[in-house]
Order: C-alpha cells, then sequence, then structure tokens
C-alpha cells in the first residue's frame, strides 16, 4: 500500500474510534473534581477557552490522552500496517483537515462535554499512541499461540506502551512467558505488567533469573524489615521513633508477598525453577537480612 493511502487510512481509523467519544475514567475526573472544584460542563468549557489559565494545557492534554481501551481498538491496525515515525506527520495532516469532535462522557448526571481537538493537541495524542512501536513477530505469534482472544489485543497495547528497550534476551523471556504460563491464568494481566516494570528496571538481561531472584530478595529483606518496624511500632509511636533519629518507613506487606509469588509463577513459568527463602526464626539467631553482601548482590542486576 502507497505510504499516503496507509497514513490517510490510519487517519480515518483513528477518527473513527475517536468519534464513539470517550468514557472519562475515574482518575480523571478525580483530578478535574479536586483541581477545579467539581465543575459544572459549562464551567469546563470557560476553563477550556481561558487561554491566560495556567491549568489550561493540562487539562486539555488530559482530556485527549489515549486511554488502554481506545489503544486496544487501534492495535490490530498497527499491527497490520506498522506505521513508521515519519508517518506521524502525514496522519496528522489527514486528522487535521476537517474539524475533530469528541465527546466526553461522565459517569455522574453532568452531561456531555463537547471538544474540537487543537493541532496542538493532536500531535501529542499520536506520539503517546506510540503507533511506530511494534512488537517482534516472534511475540506476537506466542501471544496469539496463548490463546486467550479476549485479552490478546490488550496485551499487546500493555507491551507497546511499555518503557524498556527490546533485547533479543527481553524478547525471548517474554515469548518463553506467553509460551509456558498456564493457559487462561487469572493472574495473567498481573504477572504481564509486573515483568514489563521489571524489565525496564534490570541492566543485565543476559542474567534475568539471577535478577528475578535478586528482586524477590529485595522484598524479602523489605518484608523483613517491616515486620520489624511493626514490633517497635507496638512499643513506640511513629514520633518517639522519629525523634530518636530513626527512619520510619512503611510498607504494603500483602503487596510485597503477592509479588514474592508473582516472581515465583513468572521464574517457574520461563526457567522452570525458583527459589525459595527461609523466614529467619528470631534475631537471636543473628541471621542478618540485608547485609552489604546482600545488597550488593541485588544492585548489580539492576545498575549499569
Amino acid at each position: 500500500m502507497r505510504s499516503a493511502n496507509k497514513c490517510e487510512m490510519l487517519a480515518d481509523k483513528i477518527r473513527a474510534v475517536i468519534s464513539k467519544g470517550i468514557d472519562l475514567s475515574d482518575d480523571v475526573v478525580h483530578y478535574i473534581d479536586s483541581t477545579f472544584f467539581n465543575p459544572t460542563i459549562e464551567e469546563l468549557k470557560a476553563i477550556l477557552a481561558d487561554d491566560a489559565n495556567c491549568e489550561k494545557d493540562s487539562l486539555m492534554e488530559l482530556l485527549f490522552f489515549p486511554d488502554e481501551s481506545m489503544q486496544i481498538q487501534l492495535e490490530e491496525t498497527f499491527e497490520r500496517h506498522r506505521p513508521r515515525e515519519e508517518d506521524e506527520n502525514q496522519i496528522q495532516t489527514y486528522l487535521g483537515r476537517d474539524p475533530l469532535q469528541v465527546t466526553f462522557r461522565f459517569e455522574d448526571d453532568r452531561g456531555l462535554l463537547k471538544l474540537h481537538i487543537p493541532e496542538d493537541v493532536i500531535a501529542l495524542f499520536l506520539a503517546r499512541l506510540k503507533l511506530s512501536k511494534h512488537l517482534d513477530a516472534k511475540l506476537i505469534e506466542s501471544i496469539f499461540n496463548y490463546g486467550d482472544e479476549k485479552h490478546r489485543n490488550r496485551f499487546k497495547v500493555k507491551i507497546r506502551n511499555s518503557r524498556f528497550s527490546p533485547t533479543t534476551e527481553k524478547t525471548d523471556f517474554l515469548c518463553k512467558f506467553f509460551d509456558n504460563i498456564d493457559s487462561q491464568s487469572n493472574d495473567i494481566l498481573e504477572c504481564l505488567e509486573f515483568i514489563l516494570e521489571f524489565l525496564d528496571e534490570i541492566k543485565k538481561e543476559k542474567e534475568i533469573y539471577r535478577a528475578l531472584m535478586a528482586k524477590k530478595k529485595f522484598y524479602f529483606i523489605s518484608l523483613h524489615k517491616a515486620k520489624k518496624m511493626d514490633a517497635r511500632l507496638e512499643k513506640n509511636n511513629v514520633e518517639t521513633l522519629m525523634s530518636h533519629g530513626e527512619r520510619v518507613v512503611l510498607i504494603d506487606q500483602a503487596d510485597v508477598r503477592k509479588k514474592m509469588r508473582i516472581i515465583d509463577r513468572i521464574s517457574q513459568a520461563v526457567f522452570g525453577k525458583t527459589e525459595y527463602i527461609d523466614q529467619p526464626v528470631s534475631d537471636q539467631m543473628q541471621m542478618e537480612v540485608g547485609s552489604p553482601e546482600d545488597l550488593k548482590s541485588i544492585v548489580k542486576y539492576f545498575s549499569p
């Protein structure tokens, strides 16, 4: 397909999806209400029409930020036609030929907010779609073979939106994850989200298993320290500890345990193994959790 025809077709697809309207998420509505004190539709229109209002640009960008549901509708089109970075200007030109009106829907009784997309916002909107970032063919095949048709495009969108730089090792790791994780796993999305953040953190991609175990050890150390802090807080309040120069850090222990279980799930699926860390019985055993050696072994997998 000629580049011009491809860009026009992509612009038409994006326009069709946008024209369906956008349901504002709870996070967006919370930002609007907390920043502008529960504005009415007319008050929002006045804010967005006021060039002197310093909040106008950030609000406009927030409203026109493509959410995951919108990206899912566009994913197959992007995958099929594989637009390049240099196509974005032409797609923007086609989108800007005619006024592009979008309807925003609130869940409450405020009604509908109808706006035309300014040209500068169209450019930012396209950049956030990451339409020129494409998944490796082997990874697409692994996602297809996983068999979850309902979430297939969501998996691809999450990977497209991720920040990690693809390498052979990281792509192979993702392929093995989809090839070996239990079919139709209930926690597949949680596992994938963890992996994408983890792959962005690690610097030694040829030692992914060791980096996973180092991450698990880091969580274990955090959990152990949190339990010790809980014991101290039973005897002293936060203010007393801080007055003695102690650093009080509170963590979500349930979330830490969950992430340790996710690491085990991922490691078992990809590498067929994991490592279990024994819980220290008591401080009298003089087991130093988080020793300099432990910390060095963790840091080296997440440092350049």
